[in-house]
Parts: structure tokens; C-alpha cells; sequence
């Protein structure tokens, strides 16, 4: 799977671009705020509909621009097809090879483009959220259907909690609003037990790469693993239980939530532990370790995708080099080397690219790819 030509228009700084990347490693440098991140970001949302830095979409339009235009033609299996998300302030229309794609959900699976961004290295001590976004988005990467269950738990989930919240503050009184709360209970019981269906199957599959992977680069002989925590009813419940687990917790939680005016129950209070030595990463790695814990997701990943999909994904990679140790980043250079991945990658200078062949270096200054090598 490979980009043959990328066409963005109206996003962000960036000046109106046609580029033809090179089959395996594009290489971007140039200072901060010249445009490079937001390269990497319109190959994303072509292939994922959505950004990783915002999430209103249509804050990537740039200033003065009425829409964003971004077209990518892609080759896979042989075969060429044109991707192309026009956005506007309030719309977003996609097509694929000239033809309007509905439902959406067809338009999901053929081109996976996996970050690995400077961020996703504090994740082992950053907030729950950004762990559960990041797990999300992997399991998107493997199970496209994913993105559209996930936003119809949201969806469920934020009705309910409008809900919620009138009744503590007063606005409205809870015998109100009970038969509507069933109605959520039920749907969203539903929702929240295939979402962490998905997660869990996720994990299953995606751990003994990790284990592996982190073993090579870490070699500190103390074992890694992932967790996933949440109540431990709903996770530990068989599949086929686990809605009627979910809402009879609802049920149960009703009183509360209704005095908080928020639901307590379900997969967007759970969270993702990256285990050391049998303990929490977050709180008992060092530094270095807690880079392998994710260097070794992001490697594990790569191997899955391109096992389950018959081809490696698109690979983009904003800046990393300069977060990991020398050791590591060598490491991930090396494992590169040895995927057929095509690599789109940022670096404030090329040297920290630790690549020598099957590379195209380019600048950018102000929105503008100024050169190629």
C-alpha cells in the first residue's frame, strides 16, 4: 500500500501541493511551525476522516480558505483508487475514485495510515482519556467498522448525559425523564459491551507482539504486558453477557448518575495500563523504559496490521526521533528498514533521520516544500 500523489488545497499554512512521494521513506525537516505536522495531518484525515490534533475538523481549514480540499491516489494490491474529503465549516463530503461514498462506513479500510506522534510517548503518564483515544484509534486501524460503533456509543452516551444534568440542575425532575433513560440504558448497554468487546479482542491479539517487541528493544529482562482496566464485571463478564451486565449496573448507578449529573458506568471510564514488572509503567518506569513500553506498541502494531491486512500500512511519524534516546532511536530506524512501509516522517533536521537509502528529503519553510533530494 503506497500514496502515488497527494493534492491538499486550503488546509492549514499549507501552500496548494501536488507531491509524488517516494515509495518508502519521505523525509519532511524544517523548523517548528513551517508546516510539516500539518503535512502528516492531511494524510490522516484522508485516510481516517478525522484529525489527530483537533476534534472539530473543520478547524483545518485555513484562515480565509472557504473549504479544505485533500486528494490522495493510492495503490493497493495492485490496484489504484482516488480518495479525495472535500471540508467546509459545517460539511464534509468524500468520494472515492469521483464517486459520492454512502454510506460512510464503505469509505473506511482500504488505506490505513498509522501515526506514531511525540505525544503517544507520555501516554504510560498521561490522563486516561488520551490512553482510551489512543487504544481506540489502533483498534480503528485493525477493525475499520470500529469508528462507527464508537461514535454511536458517544453519541448514546452524550444524550443520556444531557439528560442526566437537567435533572441535577433542576430543570427538569427525574420521573420526567425516566422512560428515556431506559431507552438509553438499553442502547447503550449494547454499544459500551461491543466496544470493549473490541478493545479486549484488540489487546488479545496485539500482546504477545508487544511482549516480543519489547524484550528486543528494552532487554531489561523485567517482563512488559497491557491491561486493560475497567469494572470488573463488564470485563471480565463472557461476551454474550456482557450488554445485561452493563445495564443492570446502569440500572443500579441511576441514582447516582442522577445526582451528577454524568453516567459512571461504561468503556469511557476505562483505561489502558502499560505493565512493568507486574506494576504500573506510568508510576514505576523510567523514562527510557516508558518510551519502550510505546515504541514497542507502535512496532507490535505495524507487524499486526500488516499481517491481518496482507499489505504494511502508511506510516507517519511526526518528530519522534528527537524524543528517543540514541539506542532507541537506532532501533526504530532498524525495524523500518526491515518493513515495506511507506514512511512519511518529520524532523527538525534530516540527521536525526537515521536512514540511508530509499530516502527523498524535503524542506519546508512556510507551507512550502521548497526542495527535493
Amino acid at each position: 500500500m503506497r500514496i502515488l500523489a497527494l493534492r491538499v488545497h486550503g488546509v492549514r499554512n499549507l501552500e496548494p501541493l501536488l507531491l509524488e512521494p517516494a515509495p518508502r521513506f519521505n523525509v519532511f525537516h524544517g523548523d517548528n511551525g513551517q508546516g510539516k505536522t500539518n503535512l502528516l495531518e492531511t494524510i490522516y484525515v484522508v485516510a481516517a476522516l478525522r484529525s489527530f490534533r483537533t476534534a472539530r475538523l473543520a478547524d483545518i481549514i485555513q484562515f480565509g480558505a472557504e473549504a479544505a480540499h485533500i486528494g490522495a491516489r493510492v495503490e493497493r494490491g495492485g490496484l489504484e483508487r482516488l480518495y479525495e474529503v472535500a471540508i467546509e465549516p459545517h460539511a464534509r463530503r468524500v468520494r472515492i475514485d469521483g464517486k459520492v461514498t454512502r454510506p460512510l462506513s464503505r469509505y473506511f479500510g482500504e488505506l490505513n495510515a498509522v501515526l506514531f506522534a511525540p505525544e503517544d510517548l507520555q501516554l504510560p503518564r498521561g490522563a486516561p482519556a488520551e490512553r482510551r483515544r489512543f487504544l481506540d484509534r489502533a483498534v480503528f486501524h485493525r477493525h475499520a467498522a470500529f469508528m462507527v460503533l464508537a461514535q454511536d456509543h458517544d453519541k448514546v452516551l452524550r444524550s443520556r448525559n444531557v439528560l442526566l444534568r437537567d435533572v441535577a440542575s433542576g430543570a427538569r425532575a427525574a420521573r420526567v425523564v425516566e422512560a428515556q433513560l431506559q431507552v438509553y440504558d438499553e442502547q447503550l448497554a449494547r454499544l459500551a459491551a461491543d466496544v470493549v468487546e473490541a478493545r479486549l479482542r484488540y489487546l488479545d491479539e496485539l500482546r504477545p507482539r508487544f511482549v516480543a517487541a519489547f524484550e528486543t528493544i528494552a532487554r531489561a529482562g523485567v517482563p512488559a504486558d497491557l491491561r486493560y482496566i475497567g469494572a470488573p464485571e463488564i470485563v471480565e463478564a463472557p461476551a454474550a453477557e456482557r450488554a445485561g451486565v452493563v445495564h443492570r449496573l446502569l440500572t443500579a448507578s441511576r441514582a447516582r448518575d442522577l445526582a451528577r449529573g454524568a453516567t459512571s458506568v461504561g468503556p469511557h471510564r476505562d483505561d489502558l495500563l502499560f505493565a512493568f514488572g507486574g506494576r504500573d509503567g506510568g508510576a514505576f518506569a523510567s523514562q527510557g523504559q516508558l518510551r519502550a513500553l510505546v515504541l514497542a506498541w507502535k512496532t507490535a502494531e505495524l507487524d499486526l496490521l500488516t499481517e491481518v491486512h496482507g499489505e504494511a500500512p502508511i506510516l507517519l511519524l511526526d518528530d519522534v526521533s528527537s524524543e528517543l534516546d540514541p539506542q532507541r532511536n537506532q532501533y526504530l530506524f532498524e525495524f523500518l528498514s526491515q518493513r515495506p512501509s511507506q514512511c512519511f516522517i518529520t524532523t527538525t533536521h534530516p540527521r536525526h533521520v537515521l536512514l540511508t537509502s530509499d530516502r527523498v528529503d524535503h524542506e519546508v519553510r512556510g507551507g512550502r516544500i521548497l526542495k527535493q533530494s
